[in-house]
């Protein structure tokens, strides 16, 4: 059953299957979003020296079920949204997703960790890829090189989601792409809409899991009371110096 939430103006978010709720939005200015990468992410356990995915921390949140697959139709309907795509995903699913988008890659960018977040296989990666997709090419807002250098949400901390991304590289992306109005199919715990709100944009959010949904409304419902005065200010030159007379 879909659930829609209006936020504040601009923000709405809607509990539900995107490929159900997606054809009903009409045309948004970008999509930015980080699907599931179909890479069967398990919950991180400690299992000894067996082998398989070690760790003691992030056992709090239950199996990735939703991480076992690449629905080609996501694809799709992204590009019937939105002429911009910016869609993350891990290096091996680039042909995957490139196959399925209807739209022409025009970048990949490489955000660049700060710690390796893998086994070695045959190198521990420290790196995850954004794929910028646009049907008539992306003129950025900022200067950006390919490579992002960004902190990740450390494994031993507590988050919202586990695999959270941090608010200062969803709010560099969308600066760079620079559009009115964002939509993330995949909301997760809305750390999109967080970055999309701060910076003044309008934003569209779709979760199905109804746990998350709600972390969702209550992050980005904070964050628009918070908004991020420091960012896209225009800032008025002086107005020049003017002699005045004087009656001594």
């Amino acid at each position: 059953m879909t659930r829609c939430e209006t936020l504040a103006e601009g923000v709405t978010l809607y509990l539900g299957d995107c490929r159900e709720i997606l054809p009903t939005l009409g045309k948004i200015d970008a999509v930015v979003t980080d699907p599931p990468y179909g890479i069967e992410d398990a919950a991180i356990k400690g299992q000894g020296r067996t082998g398989k995915r070690v760790g003691a921390s992030n056992i709090w949140h239950s199996e990735s079920w939703w991480d076992k697959e690449i629905d080609p139709a996501w694809m799709k309907l992204c590009a019937t949204a939105a002429d911009t795509v910016a869609w993350f995903g891990h290096w091996r699913k680039r042909e995957q997703v490139e196959h399925g988008m209807p739209l022409p890659l025009r970048s990949e960018i490489v955000w660049a960790k700060d710690c390796h977040v893998g086994p070695p296989c045959p190198v521990a990666m420290r790196d995850e890829r954004i794929w910028l997709f646009a049907k008539e090419g992306i003129k950025g807002k900022t200067f950006e090189t390919s490579v992002w250098d960004q902190p990740i949400i450390p494994t031993w901390t507590w988050k919202h989601h586990k695999n959270e991304k941090p608010v200062a590289l969803m709010s560099r992306l969308i600066r760079f792409l620079d559009p009115g109005t964002v939509l993330d199919p995949f909301m997760g715990s809305g750390t999109t809409g967080v970055a999309a709100v701060k910076i003044g944009r309008n934003f569209i959010g779709i979760e199905i899991e109804p746990k998350y949904f709600d972390i969702a409304c209550r992050r980005i419902s904070k964050a628009l009371r918070q908004p991020d005065l420091f960012i896209d200010l225009v800032v008025k030159p002086p107005e020049p110096a003017r002699q005045e007379a004087f009656e001594l």
